[in-house]
């Protein structure tokens, strides 16, 4: 399967990329390394994003997350879609994109899959018609302008475009599913992290990381997971180090220094200080105990 990556459709002093395609008939199986959004502004026919298939005509907005499978074919010979591409950076939404509103209600896409079971994907599309098709259509055409001229402050602009625009987004979705509450998105994405950081949390983790990958800026991410879990990302990741660390004492002959790599430490003193702040008692005196 073809990789579109990043370094070939998105400049690297810029976090966008804004094409306008013209009578495409179909595309096949792909996936690419930035966040893409398609606005179809003419055709009619399907979309497939993760094998799941989607009606597609004027007016949809479909959103396809970086490493997602994705192709689409138009109906008739003679009707091939007419569409505009954004491209961004998946960066793009924790470094531009600081607001208190979670840019996860928009893509409701889970990166972290893998790592945990999770409720089914929602749509990955929303359908905008009459006046509000003719609005989004003049935004997006005044954005591909800002990008190809590219004057003074464009970037600047095509930022101020793009929160306009993911906010309209995310109304439709509120509006099209008014049963679907923040509460659950939130629920979903953080059980989803902490079975990403369960899974990772005896390497090398870090905020920053965790944060991007649920398009969270890291300080807002870090207050939302001390309010869900009740402690702080390092103060979690530290109780699950040490947890494993004493389940190895128990239940294996290795030595302190082994199970201390093991559970990801690198520092001897830090070990044995946040095993005692836990058990208060050393390794030693645990596992005699």
């Amino acid at each position: 399967m073809y990789t579109y990556d990043l370094n070939s459709y998105l400049r690297p002093q810029e976090n966008i990329n804004i094409i306008y395609c013209d009578y495409d008939l179909h595309c096949e199986a792909h996936v690419h390394e930035f966040v893409e959004l398609i606005f179809i502004v003419g055709g009619r026919g399907y979309q497939y994003i993760d094998g799941v298939k989607y009606d597609a005509e004027a007016g949809d907005l479909f959103f396809v997350n970086y490493g997602q499978t994705h192709s689409f074919e138009a109906m008739g010979e003679q009707d091939g879609f007419r569409y505009y591409n954004l491209l961004y950076v998946p960066e793009y939404f924790s470094e531009e994109l600081i607001h208190s509103e979670n840019i996860y209600e928009i893509f409701a896409i889970s990166i972290f899959r893998e790592f945990g079971e999770v409720e089914p994907v929602p749509a990955q599309s929303v359908r905008f018609l009459g006046n509000e098709f003719l609005d989004i259509q003049k935004m997006i055409e005044s954005m591909e302008k800002e990008f190809c001229e590219k004057k003074t402050g464009y970037q600047l602009i095509l930022n101020g475009y793009s929160r306009v625009l993911f906010s309209r987004i995310l109304r439709k979705l509120k509006e099209e599913k008014a049963d679907t509450s923040a509460d659950r998105y939130m629920n979903q994405i953080m059980v989803e992290c902490l079975a990403y950081i369960d899974a990772k949390c005896f390497e090398k983790i870090t905020l920053r990381e965790i944060a991007e990958r649920a398009f969270y800026n890291p300080s807002y991410f870090s207050r939302i997971f001390h309010e869900y879990c009740g402690k702080s990302l390092s103060e979690y990741i530290k109780e699950k180090r040490i947890l494993e660390a004493a389940r190895l004492l128990e239940n294996t002959d290795l030595t302190n220094e082994e199970i201390m790599t093991r559970t990801g430490y690198t520092d001897r003193k830090q070990f044995y200080r946040h095993f005692k702040e836990i058990f208060h008692q050393t390794p030693a005196e645990f596992r005699k105990n």
